[in-house]
Parts: C-alpha cells; structure tokens; sequence
C-alpha cells in the first residue's frame, strides 16, 4: 500500500477525541502505547475481547487471525461494528468509540492520570471533585 504518508492512518477514540497516527503495520494499542497513552486491554494477542471498542467508521485488518466470537462479543449486535484496538491495524482512517467504563489514561503525566479534556458527564458524581455531601465527623 504505497500512501503520501507512507501507510501511516489517523485513529480518532470518542468520547475523549483523541486522535493519534498509528504506523503501516502497527495496531492502534502499540500506537497508543509509543504516544504514552492506554486504554483497557489484557493479552494483547485477541483472544480476551477486554480491549473491544465500537468501529464506528473506517477498516481494519488483523494480521494474526481472531476469533470474530471475540471481535463481535458474546452477545453480538449486527448494527454494531467492533474491533479490538490490540490487534487491529487500519487500512483506513479509523473511529471507534471506547465502552462507557473505558477511558484513555496518559502515562506521561502520572500513573492512572486521566486526559485532562475528559467529559465531565463520564465521571461518577461520587468522586466529583465538586460534590458535596456528608462529611465523616
């Protein structure tokens, strides 16, 4: 595949809108990794389905074969398109949209520091810096 940008592809992750460029050949984990970002993922290799994500618009190949049981998930949906971020690579500008528990966390400003343009309505209000509540005596 011979592209201006030498197969490089831009991935956009919802809700945060992150956008990275993920290399010819490297899948969208790796990217994120080398750009000190992460989302939730186990093996690595395809086979736990923990990394699952929405592919809302765009292509993906993966190289090593997958079960498509754990691409799609146990339950799968067929107006849902998915795909697992640790072993997909694009052949195309790619979208998806990470699960309601998931979150990109970014190494480099601190272990478990989470993006600061994160939507305010994803938090949980229990941990809402603002609430207000009870006070232990």
């Amino acid at each position: 595949m011979n592209t201006p940008n030498g197969g490089a592809r831009t991935v956009t992750i919802r809700p945060d809108g992150v956008s990275i460029v993920v290399l010819e050949r490297e899948t969208i984990v790796d990217a994120l990794r080398r750009q000190g970002l992460r989302i939730r993922y186990k093996c690595r290799r395809g086979g736990c389905g923990a990394c699952r994500a929405a592919l809302v618009e765009g292509h993906v190949a993966y190289p090593t074969p997958v079960s498509d049981t754990v691409v799609n998930g146990p339950r799968p949906q067929p107006e849902t398109r998915s795909c697992l971020p640790c072993r997909a690579t694009p052949l195309t500008d790619v979208i998806i949209e990470l699960g309601p528990r998931d979150r990109i966390v970014n190494v480099l400003t601190g272990i478990g520091a989470a993006l600061p343009h994160l939507d305010t309505e994803r938090r949980s209000t229990a941990t809402h810096p603002t609430r207000k509540g009870p006070t232990c005596p």
